[in-house]
């Protein structure tokens, strides 16, 4: 389906369950990340256990409008609220990876009757010093990139992506470097623009620290102990914030979602989150 968002059109895809009282999931994306990247077992085994799962490419990535003009994280709410709206779901589990994670807080904090519940996926409540900050490595990486033009050679650049997302690999799931490359290259095909406005909108966010202890829902934090983007004490944080929220760590996982660790992570959803709906 596509979906009007002002003057944004957003890619959705779903699989519904009607004959499942639950609320359905929605799923949101880390930055620049479409939502192809999301395992297709996670989407169908959520799918099966709530009302259903709603994915969709958040602007400026995918399938969907490319903008030029700047936008902030409180777009990225409105176009998650329209999302909601045209699956005509008054409320909905939200499960958020890494910027999608954010969004799904501040979606929370803004319209609590449409969450209810959150599963955040290595996230922050905030960009604070107190939490740590990106491995420096990986800061001077992704800085050499700033400076430098992406291949035009398709082939190359499928290279140059699945050479990043083995930056964020942990030392502990397996980096499926084949099924990383094969999926750039589908990307690629679809249409790809390069970096876009999403780490602006989340640098200039607001953190959500004062905030969370307002909040009362179920909430899943899973973090890996390895993330080098956002360090165990982002997830730390979440957890000693948010009221109901329990913690989970994964040994060595860095800042990816290994397709090997999708049946863990539907065994949390459904008995920490659905467990307790």
């Amino acid at each position: 389906m596509r979906v009007q968002s002002g003057d944004v059109e957003l890619h959705s895809e779903a699989l519904l369950n009607d004959g499942n009282d639950h609320a359905p999931a929605v799923f949101l994306s880390e930055a620049e990340e479409p939502s192809t990247r999301w395992p297709v077992e996670l989407l169908v085994e959520v799918a099966g256990k709530t009302g259903g799962a709603i994915w969709f490419d958040t602007r400026d990535i995918g399938q969907s409008s490319w903008v030029e003009e700047p936008y902030e994280l409180a777009d990225l709410i409105v176009d998650t609220l329209h999302i909601l709206d045209a699956y005509e779901a008054s409320s909905a589990h939200v499960i958020g990876r890494g910027m999608g994670g954010q969004i799904a807080q501040q979606l929370a904090l803004a319209m609590p009757a449409r969450v209810n519940s959150l599963t955040l996926i290595s996230s922050t409540p905030g960009r604070r010093e107190e939490f740590g900050m990106p491995e420096e490595w990986l800061v001077d990486k992704m800085t050499e990139r700033l400076f430098a033009e992406p291949p035009t050679d398709p082939h190359e650049l499928a290279e140059w992506m699945v050479e990043q997302l083995e930056w964020f690999n942990g030392p502990v799931f397996p980096f499926d470097r084949d099924a990383a490359l094969t999926r750039a290259e589908a990307e690629i095909s679809d249409g790809w623009r390069g970096p876009n406005g999403h780490g602006v909108a989340v640098v200039d966010a607001p953190d959500t620290v004062d905030y969370l202890p307002n909040l009362t829902i179920p909430t899943l934090v899973v973090h890996g102990t390895s993330d080098p983007v956002y360090p165990v004490a982002h997830g730390q944080g979440l957890a000693d914030l948010l009221p109901r929220a329990e913690l989970v760590l994964i040994e060595g996982m860095g800042h990816e979602l290994p397709q090997s660790f999708v049946p863990q992570l539907v065994s949390l959803f459904e008995d920490r989150i659905l467990g307790r709906d």
